[in-house]
């Protein structure tokens, strides 16, 4: 079975790195595409996925490729995977299948142990050190757009929407999540002096165009700096938000 963390509380978009997001909805989330496995449990009366993405608009699926978290001031990235998770710590891959636990989700080899205890917390025990871990809401969506392939990512709000960069295609996530977009990746033209970058896809449906220009960005929502200005024309309307490198 795929141990997928459990949507619970899952990230915060460029979240609380803000991505300015409309008010939690009432209606439940939507059925995922593919099953979520559990790393531990909630109680039912825990906040969805929603209120862990901060805001972060989604692209149909509640199950994320990777998850952040903050152990002992330590940033820790979990990989889910069929019965087994692997831990990026620094430039170290640690690769722990699962075992029994009397509860949550437990993950061990050797010395090293990661047992979740829900969506939202977890212990590490790492060179003999024990870590209390907890979700990076903030992050969480950037590394898992890492882990998908994501060598660029931006975000944006009024409405919310972000962007991702792709080898192959660009996709673009709207009107608060309610909209996607997927576009050829034309190449990226190169303007050195600014710098910029620019990415310009045109298809029988849409014309997208995304600029990317090293300038200190700050967004108006979360106060969160960004290394990137990001602007998106799509269909002939503007995006202004901030981004960052994945690669």
């Amino acid at each position: 079975m795929r141990n997928i963390l459990l949507p619970v509380l899952a990230l915060a978009c460029a979240g609380a790195t803000g991505c300015g997001r409309s008010e939690v909805p009432t209606e439940p989330p939507p059925t995922p595409t593919r099953p979520p496995a559990t790393i531990g449990s909630e109680p039912e009366s825990a906040p969805q996925i929603e209120d862990v993405i901060a805001r972060e608009p989604l692209t149909g699926s509640f199950s994320f490729e990777a998850y952040a978290y903050e152990c002992n001031g330590r940033r820790v990235t979990v990989r889910p995977g069929d019965e087994e998770l692997t831990l990026e710590v620094g430039e170290r891959s640690i690769v722990l299948p699962q075992v029994e636990a009397a509860s949550g989700a437990r993950y061990a080899a050797d010395d090293t142990v990661f047992w979740g205890k829900g969506m939202n917390s977890a212990t590490l025990t790492l060179d003999g050190e024990e870590m209390t871990c907890e979700l990076n809401r903030a992050d969480t969506p950037w590394v898992d757009a890492r882990a998908r392939g994501a060598t660029f990512r931006a975000v944006g709000q009024e409405p919310g929407w972000h962007i991702e960069v792709h080898p192959e295609r660009l996709v673009m996530v709207y009107q608060y999540g309610e909209r996607k977009v997927v576009v050829p990746n034309p190449g990226v033209v190169e303007d050195p002096d600014l710098p910029t970058r620019r990415w310009h896809s045109i298809t029988e449906e849409h014309d997208l165009l995304l600029v990317a220009q090293d300038r200190a960005c700050t967004d108006v929502m979360s106060g969160t700096m960004y290394p990137i200005t990001a602007e998106v024309t799509l269909d002939g309307r503007n995006y202004s938000g901030c981004g960052r490198n994945l690669d």
